[in-house]
């Protein structure tokens, strides 16, 4: 039995130098009276398989319309060369009605049954493969912020100034998805501009969108993780004045905000990790409450984004220069030039005794290395001391904690008030 093939190559030529696309091959059956309505049960099985939908009987009988002359069968059967023929016509219609959804099909074996007068084909059915521009996002975990729940009213004082605590966990979100975006380790779902991405495969489902972009349809991506959380937030009072010299006193640091995060596991709601940021006011320097909003929030995903990363893909060694310097598979803004990072040695797996889950590797603390340089997709470290014989490739990079800061010392305001020696008080007026 000769193997017959047809392709669709106009949609080959569709494809831009920019995306990547590998084929999916679905494998079908067909049953019917001729080898045409056969052929085409089987092409509407695998689409149907491939996209995980059920055709409606009259559309199914639309796209699987028999329109061949009974007179090319041979007492209920084709040769070879009818085969082809019709083969021919097949994809002729199929172009039609599938709409660039699949490419082409091979059939790999064909028998009619002349006892019940039908035949039976399966067949391999080739289909698009995601069109992916750059690098495949199914490479990356997958992970989306969603803006975190406000749990002390509509707005937040700082130093006698107020603002929108919704626009605040705004900002918190727009920042968060730029950080973990910064990782390069993750495939950031965006959730704040649904509407006009949904516009746009409404504008590609259009019936006159060409089979080229028709074919990027049903590639909406889902996410694996959730990065939820919700805040509360402090007033932070104005410093107080010396009434009687006009000076301001010092006050030591007040809380700002608690930001209690969670990362999910999307599909099953599973809680993955999660931990609370405690953010000062003394910690972000600002003229003016807008200045503050946008410094706060972003301390606070630089904060959340460190928690992530060290739990799901902590920083690490991908390489050495010739000079010795650590280069570090991190860029971006998630390291700064000056930062100072612990180096850790990883040993043996440990499991859970009880459960059988890999906790992590051991690690060993083998000395500190600080950045010196920072490109969008890589950093470089000089060691600053330690065992640099063991800081190899696939070492661990770890913000050492900072200690917990102690109080400001309150110095006496200073004063032109004096004692008249009898216990009174001569005051400077």
């Amino acid at each position: 039995m000769r193997t017959l093939m047809c392709t669709l190559a106009a949609l080959v030529a569709a494809y831009t130098a920019t995306a990547q696309m590998q084929e999916q091959v679905v494998r079908a059956v067909g049953e019917a009276k001729t080898y045409r309505l056969a052929v085409n049960e089987a092409l509407v099985s695998a689409l149907e398989q491939h996209d995980g939908i059920t055709i409606s009987s009259s559309e199914r009988q639309t796209m699987t319309h028999d329109s061949a002359s009974t007179a090319t069968r041979e007492n209920g059967a084709l040769d070879d060369r009818a085969k082809l023929e019709m083969n021919d016509a097949i994809n002729k219609d199929m172009q039609k009605w599938a709409k660039g959804r699949i490419l082409g099909y091979t059939v790999l074996s064909d028998v009619f049954d002349s006892a019940r007068g039908r035949y039976r084909v399966e067949v391999d059915v080739r289909f698009p493969g995601a069109y992916v521009v750059g690098l495949d996002p199914a490479n990356r975990r997958r992970m989306a912020v969603v803006p975190f729940r406000i749990l002390t009213g509509d707005s937040f004082s700082w130093n006698g100034a107020s603002e929108s605590t919704a626009a605040w966990a705004t900002e918190l979100a727009a920042r968060l998805s730029e950080r973990l975006v910064q990782t390069r380790k993750f495939t950031v779902v965006d959730r704040d501009f649904d509407a006009e991405t949904n516009a746009e495969l409404a504008r590609l489902a259009d019936p006159n969108a060409s089979a080229a972009d028709s074919i990027r349809l049903k590639q909406k991506l889902g996410t694996d993780y959730l990065v939820v959380g919700q805040v509360r937030f402090f007033p932070v009072q104005p410093q107080a004045v010396n009434p009687l010299t006009g000076q301001v006193m010092p006050v030591s640091d007040q809380k700002f905000a608690e930001v209690a995060y969670r990362v999910l596991l999307a599909p099953t709601g599973q809680f993955k990790w999660g931990d609370t940021v405690t953010l000062g006011s003394a910690e972000f320097q600002a003229a003016d409450i807008a200045s503050f909003m946008t410094a706060s929030a972003d301390g606070a995903a630089m904060r959340i984004t460190d928690g992530i990363m060290a739990s799901i893909l902590p920083f690490e060694v991908v390489g050495k220069t010739p000079s010795g310097l650590l280069i570090i598979g991190e860029g971006g803004k998630s390291i700064a030039e000056g930062e100072v990072f612990t180096v850790y040695a990883l040993g043996d797996e440990m499991k859970d005794t009880r459960t059988g889950e890999v906790l992590d590797e051991v690690e060993e603390a083998v000395g500190d290395v600080q950045i010196v340089r920072v490109t969008e997709k890589m950093s470089y470290a000089k060691v600053l001391g330690g065992d640099a014989q063991k800081m190899v490739v696939g070492s661990r990079l770890r913000r050492p904690k900072a200690p917990a800061a102690a109080p400001a010392p309150v110095e006496p305001p200073t004063t032109t008030i004096r004692g008249n020696g009898t216990g009174g008080v001569v005051a400077p007026f």
